[in-house]
């Protein structure tokens, strides 16, 4: 067909300057075969850029289908890990069932898989984050998920991913990150000073959240961190000094403890914390105390002899009834009922092999990782034992983040 078409076109040169057709030796012949490499070189380009293109787009979609996910660990705070198919419209808040990204990931950032706040089954959520950076923490806010991530250098950052996917950097350059249980206040410490700023509007506007107000800021040690907040007041920590409180209303007037060995929470009603203190001797099994506000503390109730929590992984449930831990070892999880601990109630166990990755998804579900799957305890259904979080999707929960409720989502 190609040979018929340029014979064509060689005649037609040839009738138009009264010469002979192709084979002699014209000088419009050469006219008519420069023509027909000029189109067979157009047709070569058209073809080379169409082949380009298609193989543009089959990378393009092979980068789109590999997922970029971390690992979680624990809490805010300390290295949790971290953590998406197209993300609900703001009438459909992900609460629950599978949520999608609508776009590819822009240039620049990667995609953490994650696990948000259901009890009935898992919410996979895909979080967009800055390329090389890993999660620290993860939590589902009203207007969308706050998640704490490490870059590479070791700061940290605070991002918002809102309802719209559009990512927004509240704090950057962070030396910690501490997040308020209604996710309004935040505290950051950079360089010998302790930030604390909110996100909370006062005319109430939605695009207010995307931004930290600082409110206030204290002179702290170097390497202090924000551990917590109870109502308006800051538990921080520092290496060999302890733990302090700041009471953020008012001046910061240092008074470490170093009596507290790690803190798990904060009381319902916002006036001290559970934590782990100093046992009598090294051989002596956990001892857990509640510990009123004072110059920093002041200890209210105190017991020993509990299953030693494990370093990571330790969380109070939202209604401040339950504390529950990986026992240290990973060989079992243990819940306490913090109404009747101090008074010699037993803790319930599970034997269970589990790693450090824990959240609770409501006041009576805590979840824990087995190094496989995602499993449930509830405290109150007598010790039953654990069931998988999502029956139906037998997804392992390797690298996958889990997304911590706050208050009133």
């Amino acid at each position: 067909m190609t040979n018929m078409l340029e014979d064509e076109l060689r005649a037609t040169f040839a009738a138009k300057a009264g010469s002979p057709p192709p084979g002699s030796v014209s000088a419009l012949h050469g006219a008519a075969d420069a023509a027909i490499a000029g189109a067979i070189r157009v047709r070569r380009r058209r073809r080379t850029a169409v082949t380009g293109l298609s193989g543009f787009v089959a990378f393009a979609a092979a980068s789109v289908a590999v997922l970029h996910t971390l690992t979680a660990g624990g809490p805010a705070g300390q290295p949790q890990a971290g953590s998406s198919i197209e993300r609900p419209h703001t009438e459909q808040r992900p609460s629950a069932g599978t949520v999608t990204l609508s776009s590819p990931t822009p240039t620049g950032m990667h995609e953490v898989e994650a696990i948000g706040p259901s009890a009935q089954a898992a919410t996979r959520v895909r979080l967009q984050l800055p390329a090389a950076s890993t999660v620290t923490a993860a939590y589902q806010a009203r207007d969308g998920y706050l998640v704490v991530n490490t870059q590479p250098d070791g700061d940290k950052q605070l991002l918002l991913q809102d309802d719209s996917d559009q990512q927004q950097v509240l704090v950057d350059n962070a030396a910690d990150i501490a997040v308020a249980k209604d996710g309004k206040t935040v505290a950051w410490a950079e360089q010998g000073k302790m930030n604390v700023g909110s996100r909370a509007a006062g005319d109430g506007k939605r695009d207010e959240t995307k931004k930290i107000t600082k409110n206030v800021t204290a002179d702290v040690p170097q390497d202090t961190q924000p551990v917590a907040f109870v109502g308006t007041n800051l538990v921080m920590s520092n290496g060999d000094k302890g733990f302090d409180v700041w009471h953020t209303e008012r001046k910061y007037d240092p008074s470490w403890d170093n009596t507290v060995v790690r803190v798990f929470g904060g009381t319902a009603d916002n006036s001290g914390v559970y934590a782990e203190v100093t046992a009598v001797g090294r051989d002596t099994p956990m001892c857990l105390a509640l510990l009123k506000f004072g110059q920093p503390f002041t200890i209210q109730n105190k017991i020993c002899g509990l299953p030693a929590a494990a370093k990571l992984g330790g969380r109070i449930s939202p209604d401040g009834r339950w504390l529950a831990y990986p026992v240290a070892g990973l060989k079992q999880v243990a819940m306490l009922d913090l109404a009747a601990v101090f008074t010699g109630a037993k803790p319930k166990l599970w034997n269970l092999t589990v790693t450090t990755k824990t959240v609770w998804l409501n006041a009576t579900t805590f979840v824990v990782d087995n190094g496989k799957k995602f499993l449930k305890l509830n405290p109150t259904d007598g010790g039953s034992d654990p069931e998988p979080l999502d029956q139906d999707s037998g997804q392992e929960s390797d690298q996958v983040v889990l997304i911590e409720p706050l208050e009133g989502q």
